[in-house]
């Protein structure tokens, strides 16, 4: 499929499983794709942004005009042409919640309000040791001090010898940090096929990087999974499909 039909596709929402995929694989190799990508979002949300603004402040001129056509000396024989108004004025408020219904949420917003890196627990770090100079160590010493760009260099070396579901998730977490939810997707997507410890975990980040990145339908899913799986943050996901309805 052709690039730009692909993007055409992610920002009408009609992407298939396949070209779901596909559109990763690019991201995560296609650096000029990935560019265009990260700028036709940016400028979606911009426009959506003005569009809103610009709906609000043509509602405000339309108010004020309102006040100074009503004569102050005539409230009764004024009151027609002022209910009138009134009335135009109520169905552009309502074209203004349309719009917003219309709009829909602000994903990003919501993986903003919602996102928080998960901790490190499962390796613990003494600070002033000297002995351990492993590359683990190097690698969570990364995370924790939120060297993002460290620590994926170090997890990614870490894979090669070590492909456990540990390294995957605090992999796709330091992308997370780093703000490349795109590349953590497919990190959390192989954790939860394996139904591991990080199952549940990897459903509430892999829910939150498909928003960041449009992918509503997707989150829904992941977001439906972990309330029946209800080990970990039931409550939040719950929460956060009433926002997408």
């Amino acid at each position: 499929m052709d690039k730009e039909q692909l993007l055409y596709n992610y920002f009408a929402n009609r992407l298939t499983p396949e070209q779901e995929k596909m559109l990763d694989q690019l991201l995560q190799t296609d650096s000029e794709f990935k560019e265009q990508f990260d700028f036709e979002n940016d400028l979606k949300q911009v426009i959506r942004n003005e569009e809103a603004q610009d709906l609000k402040s043509k509602l405000i001129r339309f108010e004020e005009e309102i006040q100074k056509e009503r004569p102050a000396d005539k409230p009764i024989r004024g009151y027609r042409k002022w209910a009138l108004a009134a009335s135009i004025a109520l169905v552009i408020g309502l074209g203004w919640i349309g719009y917003n219904a219309f709009s829909g949420p602000d994903y990003s917003g919501l993986y903003e309000d919602n996102f928080q890196e998960y901790p490190n627990t499962v390796y613990a770090i003494t600070r002033g040791e000297q002995t351990d100079n492993s590359l683990e160590r190097k690698a969570f010493v990364a995370y924790e001090t939120n060297d993002n760009v460290q620590a994926i260099t170090l997890f990614t070396e870490l894979k090669e010898t070590e492909n456990t579901e540990i390294v995957n998730f605090y992999l796709a977490q330091s992308y997370l940090k780093n703000k490349q939810p795109e590349k953590a997707i497919p990190l959390l997507s192989e954790i939860i096929g394996k139904k591991g410890e990080f199952a549940p975990q990897a459903m509430w980040y892999n829910a939150l990087a498909c928003l960041k990145t449009g992918k509503k339908d997707r989150a829904v899913d992941l977001l439906d999974d972990l309330e029946a799986d209800g080990r970990y943050k039931k409550a939040e996901a719950v929460a956060l499909l009433e926002e997408l309805q």
